[in-house]
């Protein structure tokens, strides 16, 4: 696992299929926890971004989400 030199890490955040019309609203929420690099893939329910590592459980107290997933990333030595 590897954080930038910002101290973020990539995240995988999977929003609540009950709450689709709200993903948006949702988006904006992340955002404001400081969600960034934000990709959305709105036919999956999937939002993928960058955030501090200190903020993912504020990611997943937010309504609608459903899981919060800190990428793995993987180098060959």
């Amino acid at each position: 696992m590897e954080r930038g030199a910002s101290g973020k890490v990539d995240v995988t955040i999977r929003i609540d299929k009950a709450q689709a019309q709200r993903i948006e609203e949702i988006v904006q929420a992340l955002q404001k926890l400081g969600l960034d690099h934000i990709e959305r893939h709105l036919r999956f329910m999937i939002v993928n971004g960058r955030v501090r590592a200190d903020l993912l459980d504020a990611l997943r107290r937010v309504e609608g989400v459903a899981s919060v997933r800190e990428d793995q990333i993987y180098k060959a030595q």
